[in-house]
């Protein structure tokens, strides 16, 4: 049947429609239909009389009838299971598609060659069987499909013996919109009237085709197909739409469902009123039982009843200005109680008028525990008072109101003197009644306008505003100070303590809070120094030690970046008077730092940071000159390096190490690490860590200034430690203290028994070689054997094996045994 103009203009608009609704909804079941529309447009396009004049008549009918079953297998594929994948789909198509083609365009071309043809229809049909196995629902949809297919392959069968072409067309259209048909009546759950006015549509345009072929019987059915040709596929293309409106109603309807559940069925508290009159219009259980009203009664309220009376005013000046967003509103109960309540509300429209919708959130718990979070981020656990945090806000906005004003401020930095000895004596339980003792005492002399802040263990500091001269602020320290004159009474003890307190006021120690602060921390280190006790202001000449400390910083980095450091090595030597091992010590290349001496520019460094960069160049560069030498075949002797806490306990320290020595080929058992004992006090667990994993790889440790310390020797027993150094202290000593002798000694007894090796520092005298023998120590560093020598004095007496020293006058002061044992080692 050829197409009319109304037919292509109904195709237009269903492919329009379906387009319009895939640029908005990409949904493949819509975007199936809409190609399978196309293809039947181009179909019928194709069957036009323009394009059949043109002497092509056979491929355009191959063409019409290709494009036709092909649409119908689009539509067809579009009912089943919306999980099967887009490439599953096409070669489910295509395999349907180009049998048909096949078996309809070689009936169309000849019918010479029935057994291809029975050959191509069995091959179809069985690959309907295996898709209906696959894609249709069990049941009676895949018993109707198979019934189909049997019935269509005895069909197409006899179409072929009896060579009538038309007949096989309309089996092959038949067979493909019933079973649009069957699919499409199982694949959706609705039974709505879109679904079967489409089913009765394919139903109907299957059958079309099944009575096309008694045209020839009963000439008169041409007249009626000529005027219902069209009629399915307009049923098909109504029935469709009408299947996007009922899913749009029906997703509608589940929205409208789960928001009115939502609604009511909330935990927190929902209302609507009418803004203009305050009038609540509706609302959930939840915001009856909040209020403590019943649900009728709360429908009779307005907002001005929930909400305190002093706030009534402050309520109509928000109705008249209401605002999407977040706001914090008081609410009030039935019963009177007053809470916080976050409110979050828009605009609505609520039986056709404008109203608003309010959630509300009683945020009571979480405000009150927002400031209790506050105030422990504020404030010290222990005492109650501020913390450096909040020290360090209120010291910003009194250095501002200051400059402002043209006042002074100040800082009093205070520091309990002795402590330790508290905790050691009392223990810290008595120890943190102290302090808090301490701060309650202090309390009563700090103005409400000022702040006292615990910003240590037994640090505190004060913050003094609006003085107009220093003498204020010596006032200040010396009432602090007579707080304490007094001792403490705490757990049945008086303890008496006393504080130092460093002082520094604003402008005349500095312009900003950080120079102050150092500037109070130097008086207060001053103070100190003195005993403890006693309240010190910041004078020029600390101010001139903060100065030179910025100074040598500054040499210092500049040094580290010039390459202005070098090593010298200050050889340890045995009983035999022979090398040993020598100790690497960095000096400045340039005056300043060569000055200043490394007594000045190593705490420096320790204070900055710097000491990190600067030990590790020290142990590069110490492990440079010791590759140097080996390769001139210099005598082998070990090398130590000093290294501070910070150092140790850097995350990869222990592989830039192990890293070092391999790039230059250093045995790890050549390096000692030289750690002071008080180095031993820091994070003690953290270091032990990493000693044990360098020990593990071969590296030495070492002691450094034993004796002048207060670490146990539980935990020195736990580190391998190879060297205890004794320190120079007890050294020089020796001669003249019999408490020093039996220091010493009891230093080496003690190495003996750990089987750890001893040095001795400081030696500057024949004697102290003679006594330290006799005491069993069997090495020595000092300046009486040798200063720090620079790397090419060192290789000069290496080479020639000088020794520091005869060691014959020595030997009854040494057992023979021992002595033999280090000659011949």
């Amino acid at each position: 049947m050829e197409a009319n103009l109304f037919d292509l203009a109904l195709l237009s608009v269903l492919i329009l429609f379906f387009g319009i609704l895939q640029s908005h909804r990409s949904q493949r079941e819509y975007r199936m239909w809409l190609v399978a529309w196309i293809v039947v447009m181009a179909s019928m396009l194709v069957y036009s009389p323009a394009l059949r004049s043109t002497g092509w008549q056979m491929v355009t009918e191959c063409m019409r009838v290709d494009l036709l079953v092909l649409g119908g297998l689009v539509f067809l594929l579009s009912f089943v299971e919306q999980q099967t994948s887009r490439n599953r789909l096409i070669r489910d198509i295509a395999l349907l598609w180009v049998p048909c083609c096949v078996l309809l365009n070689l009936l169309s071309i000849s019918v010479a060659y029935p057994w291809l043809c029975v050959a191509v229809i069995l091959a179809g049909e069985t690959v309907v069987m295996y898709l209906a196995e696959q894609l249709v629902p069990e049941g009676l949809p895949r018993q109707l499909i198979r019934l189909e297919g049997l019935l269509g392959t005895v069909a197409l069968l006899v179409a072929v013996w009896s060579g009538n072409p038309s007949m096989a067309l309309s089996v092959v259209l038949a067979e493909v919109f019933i079973a649009c048909a069957i699919l499409l009546s199982v694949s959706r759950n609705s039974d709505g009237a879109g679904k079967w006015t489409s089913v009765s549509g394919f139903v109907a345009w299957g059958v079309l085709y099944a009575i096309y072929q008694m045209t020839d019987i009963w000439p008169s059915v041409s007249i009626v197909l000529g005027h219902t040709w069209s009629l399915p596929k307009y049923m098909v293309g109504f029935g469709m739409i009408l299947m996007v409106v009922e899913d749009d109603t029906e997703r509608i309807s589940s929205l409208s469902e789960e928001y009115r559940l939502l609604y009511e069925s909330n935990p927190h508290p929902m209302f609507i009123f009418d803004p203009a009159t305050a009038r609540f219009l509706s609302a959930n259980d939840a915001a009856a039982a909040a209020y403590g009203y019943k649900l009728e009664e709360f429908l009779t309220m307005t907002l001005f009843d929930i909400r305190p009376t002093e706030d009534h005013q402050k309520l109509a000046l928000e109705l008249a200005q209401l605002h999407g967003g977040r706001q914090i509103w008081r609410h009030r109960r039935k019963n009177g109680e007053v809470f916080e309540v976050e409110i979050t509300g828009h605009d609505v429209s609520f039986g056709g008028t404008k109203a608003r919708f309010s959630m509300c959130i009683d945020i009571t718990e979480r405000e009150r525990l927002n400031r209790e979070l506050i105030y422990s981020a504020q404030h010290d656990v222990l005492t109650g008072l501020a913390n450096r945090l909040l020290l360090e806000e209120r010291a910003q906005q009194a250095l501002a109101r200051a400059a402002r004003d043209g006042s002074k401020m100040a800082i009093l930095t205070i520091d309990v003197d002795r402590f330790k000895q508290v905790n050691d004596t009392y223990g810290h339980m008595v120890g943190d009644e102290c302090l808090k003792g301490i701060a309650a005492r202090l309390m009563t002399r700090v103005r409400e306008a000022d702040t006292l802040a615990r910003t240590g263990g037994e640090e505190f500091t004060v913050l003094i505003g609006g003085l107009t001269s220093t003498r204020g602020a010596q006032a200040a320290a010396a009432s602090l100070l007579g707080t304490l004159v007094k001792p403490l009474t705490l757990s049945d003890n008086e303890i008496a303590v006393s504080v130092s307190i460093g002082v520094a006021v604003y402008p005349d120690d500095g312009a900003d809070l950080e120079t102050i602060r150092k500037r109070s921390d130097k008086a207060l280190y001053a103070a100190k120094r003195m005993g403890g006790g006693r309240a010190l202001m910041t004078t020029d000449e600390q101010a001139g030690e903060e100065e030179s400390a910025v100074n040598i910083e500054s040499a210092l980095r500049d040094a580290l970046q010039t390459g202005g450091l070098e090593l010298v090595y200050q050889p340890i030597f045995d009983a035999t008077g022979r090398f040993a091992r020598v100790e690497a010590l960095v000096r400045g290349r340039g005056d300043y730092l060569r000055k200043v001496g490394p007594g000045a520019f190593i705490p420096v460094a320790e204070e900055s940071g710097l000491i990190v960069s600067l030990g590790r160049w020290v142990l590069e560069e110490a492990c440079r000159q010791m590759a140097d030498w080996r390769e001139r075949n210099l005598p082998v002797f070990d090398f130590a390096v000093n290294i501070s806490a910070r150092q140790l306990v850097q995350a990869d320290y222990t592989d830039s190490v192990l890293q070092t020595l391999e790039r230059y080929g250093i045995p790890p058992a050549l390096l000692h690490l030289e750690l002071t004992e008080t180095t031993l006090m820091g994070d003690f667990s953290a270091m032990a860590r990493i000693m044990k994993r360098l020990s593990e790889a071969g590296v030495l440790f070492s002691i450094d200034d034993f004796g002048t310390g207060y670490s146990s020797l539980a935990r020195l027993s736990e580190l391998p430690i190879s060297t205890l150094k004794i320190d120079r202290s007890f050294v020089m000593k020796l001669l003249e203290s019999e408490a020093a002798v039996g220091i010493v000694r009891a230093i080496v007894n003690m190495s003996r028994h750990l089987r750890l090796e001893v040095v001795a520092e400081g030696v500057e005298r024949p004697e102290h070689i003679k006594l330290l023998l006799a005491l069993g120590c069997h090495k020595f560093q000092g300046f009486y054997l040798s200063r720090p020598l620079s790397p090419e004095a060192l290789e000069a007496a290496a080479f020639a094996g000088d020794t520091a020293f005869d060691p014959s006058p020595f030997r009854g002061y040494v057992p023979v045994e021992d002595l033999d044992a280090i000659v011949s080692a």
